[in-house]
């Protein structure tokens, strides 16, 4: 346990976990370019992860949306959009999204660092 210098007062260190403080800001930051770009209130969906996980993110009609800001990109843009298959299932909707977060890059605008990825099903699905 450690001392607050000023009061005295002994208090234990929480113990943070990095990875889901950086899935947290980027399900945050998505939330405000995909409100931005398409005019639908997107908000965070509490209870993702669990069985039957439905998805991190609410707001877009009919669709589920996964969010990743994973070190490994080329594993994100293979995995992810495949877990989200399974939350479209489990949410009994039409679409599923899978929200990429890449660094940015000098002299790119706010946002242009995330890209929608989705299978080849998924698309085709949501173009029919």
């Amino acid at each position: 346990m450690a001392r607050n210098a000023k009061t005295n007062v002994r208090y234990k260190k929480a113990k943070m976990n990095a990875q889901k403080n950086k899935g947290d800001r980027a399900e945050r930051e998505a939330c405000i370019y995909l409100t931005a770009a398409t005019g639908h209130i997107v908000e965070r969906r509490f209870g993702a992860g669990q069985d039957k996980d439905k998805g991190d993110l609410v707001g877009i009609p009919n669709t589920v949306v996964q969010v990743c800001d994973m070190k490994d990109k080329s594993e994100a843009v293979l995995r992810k959009p495949r877990e989200a298959e399974q939350q479209r299932i489990n949410a009994k909707v039409d679409h599923a999204i899978t929200m990429v977060r890449f660094n940015k890059r000098p002299g790119c605008k706010e946002g242009d660092n995330w890209r929608v990825v989705l299978t080849l099903e998924q698309y085709a699905r949501l173009i029919k």
